[in-house]
């Protein structure tokens, strides 16, 4: 009997953890990025260069370009990274913003610096732009203060970064730099 009860037991526990494991993939958004898509591909031999640009806040920026040496096709990403550490585990989250995206990215991070962060809404207010890969810029403002923010990953808060002006700066420069640089390394 006591035989049984722990077998049983032990198969309750495993299902457990089986249904938690797929239950949590489940979570996880599917990326639409072409680049991610690039990476993924089988039957497929891949050259990746990695250019660091400068990091911003606790954002590790670099520029991927990928060339698929069978067929001669190369594509480019700006790749952003960010870390999170707490006593009992450490993560890294990282995001891409196709080379397509950044134009749009630009213009947003744009606006929240010139017209959101000037102004003081009565109301709860939020703003953001989303790429392919979930990568998630954006601002809120409660109570008349405004918080910018970068999440490498939208589906968790592990991987955001909040921002001030300056950083929003920094971040407009970044993706001309790996606009730039993508359009010289593609061509």
């Amino acid at each position: 009997m006591k035989q049984i009860l722990i077998s049983l037991v032990c198969v309750f526990l495993t299902c457990t953890s089986v249904f938690a494991q797929t239950q949590a993939k489940d979570e996880i958004p599917e990326s639409k990025s072409k680049s991610v898509e690039f990476l993924k591909a089988d039957g497929t031999f891949l050259v990746k260069e990695f250019y660091d640009l400068q990091k911003v806040k606790g954002v590790e920026c670099q520029v991927l370009i990928m060339t698929n040496v069978v067929t001669g096709k190369k594509m480019g990403c700006l790749r952003l990274e960010t870390n999170y550490r707490s006593q009992y585990s450490s993560d890294s989250y990282i995001g891409t913003l196709d080379a397509d995206e950044l134009d749009a990215c630009i213009q947003s991070l744009e606006y929240i610096k010139n017209t959101l962060l000037p102004s003081s809404p009565e109301i709860y207010t939020e703003a953001e732009y989303k790429t392919n890969d979930g990568v998630k810029f954006g601002a809120y403002c409660n109570k008349g203060k405004w918080t910018a923010f970068v999440y490498t990953k939208g589906y968790t808060s592990r991987s955001a970064e909040f921002l001030g002006a300056d950083n929003i700066d920094s971040f407009i420069e970044v993706m001309r730099q790996a606009k730039s640089l993508i359009s010289e390394k593609i061509a």
